[in-house]
């Protein structure tokens, strides 16, 4: 559900509970709506941290970016590649997949659907940036 959709629920639920015209004669209607209505308050407050919390740890890491690759339009650079998934050119391939894999788990397009669409872009850009890092790494070392 979308927040506009959870507001109107919301709000419709609050004065479900607050009219005198009920259901049932009994308060078991009202305590039903009011769980549902916690439940909705606080499955909308987890979200909104953790889009909190994806959008600081975004903007941290484009800052670090920004300071590592200010001309990303030049040749993607062997160095570049491997600062980009934050890994040392002397580190082992089973390194260098586990930086990957992680990299892919915060920024891959699927994980951020739920996200605004800027940060739906950037993510999107991150990832094509990780899938040529990997790949150019790849073929220095001879791997397919």
């Amino acid at each position: 559900m979308n927040n506009i959709t959870n507001y109107i629920w919301l709000i419709f639920l609050a004065i479900y509970i607050i009219s005198p015209i009920d259901a049932h004669p009994f308060l078991f209607d009202d305590l039903i709506a009011a769980g549902v209505m916690l439940y909705m308050l606080h499955k909308n407050s987890k979200r909104k941290k953790q889009y909190q919390q994806y959008y600081s740890n975004f903007q941290n890491q484009s800052q670090d970016n920004k300071a590592e690759f200010n001309d990303t339009r030049g040749p993607f650079t062997l160095d570049k590649a491997y600062k980009l998934l934050g890994v040392s050119s002397k580190s082992s391939w089973d390194e260098i997949a586990r930086a990957y894999k992680e990299k892919m788990k915060k920024s891959h397009p699927d994980k951020v659907s739920h996200l605004s669409e800027e940060l739906q872009a950037k993510a999107k850009e991150l990832t094509l940036n990780i899938n040529e890092a990997i790949d150019l790494i790849k073929r220095y070392r001879g791997r397919s």
